[in-house]
């Protein structure tokens, strides 16, 4: 028997080696679908259709939004939109329905494309009756209000036509505020910049010894010269008393030279009375205020700061 000897070309059996590889792999399945949605947020759809058609907005709205919590979806926030652009809810509807368009997928058909023109005449709608606040909020940010409500810094914050709030909060606690008012339709750029930080106040001088020992000595002298200024302005009066007690004993005539010397004596002794007094009382008076003073120097916190109103003053103290 002969043997017959088969010649294969080398194409050819690359190609027949390249038919039994792909024969043994499987089949590549087709893009992945989108996950099925699960049997609770299905049945809420259908809650939610038969809502509409009963033009019970709200409910139907609270429904798609239990809808988007479940399972957020680009759907859901275009109904969201669309429900709340009906029921009036204009800033919620602008901002819903803005990630709608900007979430919807390029239209492949005319259902499709009609759908996404719809949503973009919605949008373009309601922009024309609120008004758009982009803010700048300064580094360090940790909070940004507008009218008490937290937004994004960047990002478009859709409002009523007025006046409105704008605050940022700062990690260290600083605070910047602005009050911008816009019109409907209008789209404004809102710019935040905290103040410069306070200059750290300077330490506290330690108090003065020498200054407290002075005020001490100087108000115990200023008392005691007026204690003894008093003593000797008693002294006076007495020696003024003796002396007009001679005068009218009837001891002298009122001619003699005894009389004249001794009314001298008395009216003397009477007015070195009344200036021991007087200097007396100012001495005690200065001493009594030093003292004060000194104490207070002692005492006293170590800022005050006060500040005037318009019923009086108003003392702030910081031990």
């Amino acid at each position: 028997m002969r043997a017959s000897v088969l010649r294969v070309h080398p194409r050819q059996a690359a190609a027949a080696l390249a038919l039994v590889l792909a024969s043994a792999l499987p089949v590549q399945a087709p893009a992945a679908a989108p996950p099925p949605r699960s049997r609770e947020v299905q049945e809420l759809i259908e809650e939610a259709e038969k809502a509409a058609k009963r033009l019970d907005l709200a409910r139907a709205r609270e429904l798609w939004a239990r809808i988007n919590e479940l399972e957020p979806s680009t759907m859901a926030v275009c109904q969201l939109g669309v429900f709340d652009l009906r029921l009036g809810r204009l800033e919620e509807a602008a901002a819903e329905l803005s990630t709608c368009v900007a979430q919807m997928p390029a239209p492949t058909n005319d259902i499709e494309r009609r759908r996404y023109e719809v949503r973009r005449a919605d949008l373009a709608a309601v922009r024309q009756r609120v008004a758009e606040l982009h803010v700048s909020a300064p580094p360090g940010t940790a909070r940004l209000l507008v009218d008490g409500r937290e937004v994004s810094a960047g990002g478009p914050v859709f409002v009523a036509p007025g006046q409105h709030e704008v605050t940022a909060t700062g990690k260290q606690g600083q605070v910047a505020r602005a009050l911008v008012k816009v019109t409907a339709g209008q789209s404004r750029r809102v710019a935040l910049a905290f103040g410069a930080p306070k200059a750290a106040s300077a330490p506290a001088r330690a108090r003065n010894p020498w200054t407290i020992g002075t005020g001490a000595a100087a108000s115990a002298a200023l008392l005691g010269a007026g204690v003894g200024l008093h003593l000797a302005g008693d002294a006076a009066e007495i020696e003024t008393a003796a002396k007009v007690s001679r005068l009218s004993d009837g001891s002298m005539l009122p001619s003699s030279a005894q009389f004249r010397k001794t009314y001298d004596e008395a009216h003397a002794a009477n007015t070195r009375a009344g200036l021991f007094h007087g200097f007396g009382s100012a001495a005690l008076v200065a001493g009594a205020a030093l003292g004060a003073a000194t104490v207070v120097y002692v005492v006293w916190p170590r800022k005050a700061e006060i500040r005037t109103r318009g019923a009086g003053a108003e003392v702030k103290l910081v031990w």
